[in-house]
């Protein structure tokens, strides 16, 4: 994921969170630094093989 879902911006520079850091995301996700938005991370640290 390289576009935020809400404003369409570039996510680089955005804040990550990782899988279960803030106690209760599944889901690793990005905070858009332009708008806030959070952006999902789907299989973020997941092992491929």
């Amino acid at each position: 994921m390289e576009d935020c879902i809400s404003c369409g911006q570039s996510l680089r520079g955005g804040e990550l969170t990782l899988p279960w850091e803030d106690g209760d995301n599944p889901e690793a996700y990005i905070i858009c630094p332009h708008c806030g938005e959070k952006n999902t991370v789907y299989g973020y640290g997941e092992d491929d093989g």
